[in-house]
């Protein structure tokens, strides 16, 4: 072999490559040659500057291609003769020479880790299966009612499910503090929109009434200075308001698109959605927890550099949400995630390449309508996909997923376990 190899670790490698110096100068003054039949020097007509005007100006950029070029095709002879896939770009460096008439460099990099699919056939895997009710249905219907509710104002003490118009000023330890002020902010007692049992301490309350209301801020609210603090709030109450559901007539099922203003045809619409919601929730679901089990049943070494380039990948997508976020600050609230994606991904590469797995364009195509299901013009949504060569590879690949999940399911013993449609389709 012509290249020496060295293991420095689980997936680190370091291939030492050696250049004849001759074949190095004989290219450099080839270039050089070719350089100076064509070179525009000052003083001089095009292709008539001397050679060793040339050479002063154009020799060590040439001796740096010709270097770099020559150390790429070494460094590809030296994968193929050791039979190493690697992972990411090598560390290339100049190191001493021993004698001779030889460049030697080392080239350290890691390679990708050898990868024992698991026995499966012993897994239990359970799945969530659920269906859509009448009462889900209804519970939408009633959603859609409180929508177009009114408020009209009531002369008697608020109760649950009352709406509040308050002002408040919050303290701490006297202090008020950034945010903890407002005017005019309508609270529907026992929704839960603010912390602790600030709402259940509106309750009784009637138009005109103050009241000191403490609470305590949660340990992990998302604001440090106030995260765990006791605090206490100076509210007014300048008016208490109970909900008036609009009727479910001809008029309300007409605003939701239903011309002929039939109830049942916009119960039947929104079971439909209901179900189509359902479906999405449940493949997320299920493609979860086979992710879940295929990380849990496989232990290998991750190439650091391509967790390192993922966790950048991740701390730039943060910082598209939040400019705030300085994505080369700390990569480590990163890395855990990282490392997942970079071990499913290569699982997955494993499994589609042993297994002979490839995207079936039926599963594509049902995709697409699935998604153009939404539009009136279904076929142009379709025929879009089909014209955006990035777009359609995208589908592509959820299409593979799935064929993925498949195939492990296929392998493992699936038991259901039944959900109601909203812990189904919870977040």
């Amino acid at each position: 072999m012509t290249t020496l190899l060295e293991n420095t670790g689980a997936l680190k490698r370091r291939l030492m490559l050696s250049l004849p110096a001759t074949e190095v100068e004989q290219q450099v003054a080839t270039r050089l040659n070719q350089l100076a039949r064509q070179a525009r020097v000052n003083g001089f007509r095009p292709g008539k500057a001397p050679l060793s005007v040339v050479r002063r100006q154009h020799e060590a950029r040439l001796r740096d291609e010709v270097v770099g070029e020559l150390l790429q095709g070494k460094f590809i002879e030296g994968l193929g003769e050791h039979q190493l896939r690697p992972a990411g770009n090598p560390d290339i460096r100049a190191e001493p020479a021993e004698g001779g008439d030889a460049l030697r460099f080392s080239a350290s990099f890691e390679v990708f880790p050898d990868i024992a699919l698991a026995d499966l056939g012993g897994v239990t895997l359970s799945l969530p299966s659920a269906t859509v009710t009448d009462d889900d249905v209804e519970k939408m219907l009633d959603r859609m009612r409180r929508q177009r509710a009114e408020w009209p104002e009531v002369a008697r003490p608020a109760a649950r499910d009352d709406r509040v118009m308050i002002d408040f000023v919050g303290t701490i330890d006297g202090v008020a503090f950034e945010g903890g002020t407002a005017q005019d902010v309508p609270i529907v007692l026992g929704s839960g929109t603010l912390i602790g049992d600030f709402e259940d301490q509106l309750l009784g309350a009637s138009a005109g009434d103050e009241r000191t209301v403490k609470v305590t801020f949660p340990a992990d609210y998302p604001r440090d200075t106030l995260a765990g603090k006791d605090a206490q709030f100076a509210v007014t109450v300048k008016a208490v308001q109970e909900i008036a559901l609009p009727e479910m007539n001809t008029e309300f099922v007409q605003a939701f698109g239903i011309e002929d203003g039939d109830l049942d045809a916009l119960r039947a619409r929104l079971r439909e959605r209901l179900e189509q919601e359902l479906t999405t929730a449940l493949r997320r679901r299920r493609k979860a927890a086979v992710m879940q089990l295929l990380e849990q049943q496989h232990q290998f070494d991750l190439p650091h550099s391509l967790v390192h380039q993922e966790a950048h990948n991740l701390a730039h997508q943060a910082q598209q949400r939040n400019p705030a976020v300085d994505p080369h600050a700390d990569m480590a609230p990163y890395e855990a995630e990282a490392a997942r994606r970079v071990k499913l991904g290569l699982l997955l590469a494993e499994i589609t390449q042993r297994e002979g797995i490839k995207t079936d364009p039926a599963r594509v195509r049902a995709e697409i309508e699935r998604m153009a299901a939404g539009f009136d013009d279904k076929d142009m949504v379709i025929n879009w996909y089909y014209s955006q060569p990035e777009r359609l590879q995208e589908i592509e690949n959820m299409a593979l997923e799935e064929q993925l999940v498949d195939w492990v399911l296929s392998k493992v013993q699936v038991t259901e376990e039944v959900l109601s449609f909203d812990d189904a389709v919870a977040t």
